[in-house]
């Protein structure tokens, strides 16, 4: 069984300086063990810039491997490294068939395989960045025995994953491994029932950084965003659009404004997003940077002259003045950006237009005790902005 590239590749019979690129290509390499793959997989590594070929499992065994090693130098130039990510039972072989070395392979991504190598002994290539996710609370483990420098028999045994740390779910072994939880070997493929598309996400940004920084790929996506944000502060919606996915999805979650489609996003950005009040003054506080998402936390202050109908929708004017913290998560894909989403306190806002009196308590919480409702106002800005306040903790009795 042979393997299906998706893009161009280098044919062998091109003349030998040609091979010696000066500008590098990333290769990636997908394989799993059906004939075909998840297209959308596909398109999201293509779209990253990869030249994409797959390499169906087939029956597995010492062909499989060796079609995994030929496909690379059917396609390299000599100057070139890979990545390859495999799912199920093909990363299983590939996470044993790669632990020793391969020179020009700088990434080995495996998605929920059915067994590993030792995890307390197997140390892969330095050169050789490998990542695992995990499902499920049991693992085979496969142990090769040695006695005076001779292998022994390999012994398979299973044990469990036990918990990874925090929310992130790492967990602690000699290469880097994450375990998911509630979630089932498939999660990360969008044509499977299994899919399951917020744990798909969470692996798809660590994949992407995994491989990028394994093959030395420079990131754009703060400029991108900041572009897009330039664009459309300036009321330029057909250039902000035009660096916005075909299927975006853009959500200002504590009034469930924006939109998921394009003439949604341009309708909202014309007629509801701009102009921002003249008063209106941004600062960025702090900007995480990942391989696939930039999370911007931004102070606004302005005077409410006017209808905001994203952050105030069907209020009028109150003239009154609001101070509030803005966390931004955008994602950017293959170029473009693919989603963002805005949290901030909406009841902190309310209360300083007047719509909100954290002392208007309802009867039936009073008679529980309660004397005032838990809002902070633009104090609660302010501390972020400042790095502190002398009202910490106040709306703690106990404190």
């Amino acid at each position: 069984m042979g393997t299906a590239t998706m893009t161009a590749r280098v044919d062998a019979s091109e003349p030998f300086l040609k091979h010696l690129n000066v500008r590098k290509t990333p290769y990636i390499f997908l394989t799993a063990e059906t004939d075909d793959f998840d297209e959308e997989m596909i398109a999201a590594w293509e779209g990253e810039g990869f030249v994409t070929t797959y390499v169906p499992y087939g029956d597995g065994g010492k062909d499989y491997v060796a079609r995994m090693h030929a496909a690379p130098d059917h396609a390299l130039g000599l100057s070139d490294q890979y990545a390859i990510v495999a799912f199920g039972d093909a990363a299983s072989t590939c996470l044993e068939a790669y632990v020793t070395s391969t020179p020009r392979l700088a990434a080995l991504v495996a998605y929920y395989p059915s067994r590993i190598p030792d995890p307390q002994q197997t140390r892969y290539p330095m050169h050789t960045t490998v990542l695992v996710h995990l499902v499920g609370n049991e693992i085979k483990v496969i142990r090769t025995p040695e006695v005076l420098g001779i292998q022994g028999k390999k012994k398979i045994i299973t044990k469990r994953t036990g918990d990874g740390l925090g929310l992130g779910g790492q967990l602690k072994l000699s290469f880097q491994a994450y375990k998911y939880d509630g979630v089932e070997a498939g999660f990360a493929e969008s044509d499977l029932d299994e899919y399951d598309a917020a744990a798909a996400s969470v692996a798809w940004s660590r994949s992407i950084g995994v491989v990028k920084k394994a093959l030395r790929m420079a990131s754009e996506i703060e400029r991108i965003r900041d572009e897009h944000v330039d664009h459309t502060k300036k009321g330029n919606i057909s250039k902000a659009l035009a660096i916005t996915s075909s299927n975006p999805a853009i959500l200002h979650a504590p009034t469930l404004t924006g939109g998921f489609h394009p003439e949604d996003l341009s309708d909202f950005y014309t007629e509801f997003f701009q102009p921002s009040p003249a008063s209106l003054n941004t600062k960025l506080l702090s900007r995480t940077i990942g391989t696939d998402r930039i999370v911007d936390e931004l102070s606004l202050s302005f005077n409410h002259n006017k209808v905001i109908p994203w952050l105030l929708p069907g209020i009028p004017a109150t003239n009154r003045r609001i101070e509030v913290v803005l966390i931004s998560i955008v994602c950017v894909k293959a170029g473009v950006l693919e989603s963002e989403k805005v949290y901030w306190d909406q009841a902190s806002v309310l209360m300083q237009v007047g719509l909100l009196d954290p002392k208007v308590v309802p009867d039936k919480f009073k008679e529980k005790g309660v004397k005032i409702l838990p809002v902070i106002g633009a104090e609660s800005a302010r501390a972020a902005v400042r790095g502190g306040s002398r009202r910490i903790n106040e709306l703690i009795e106990e404190w």
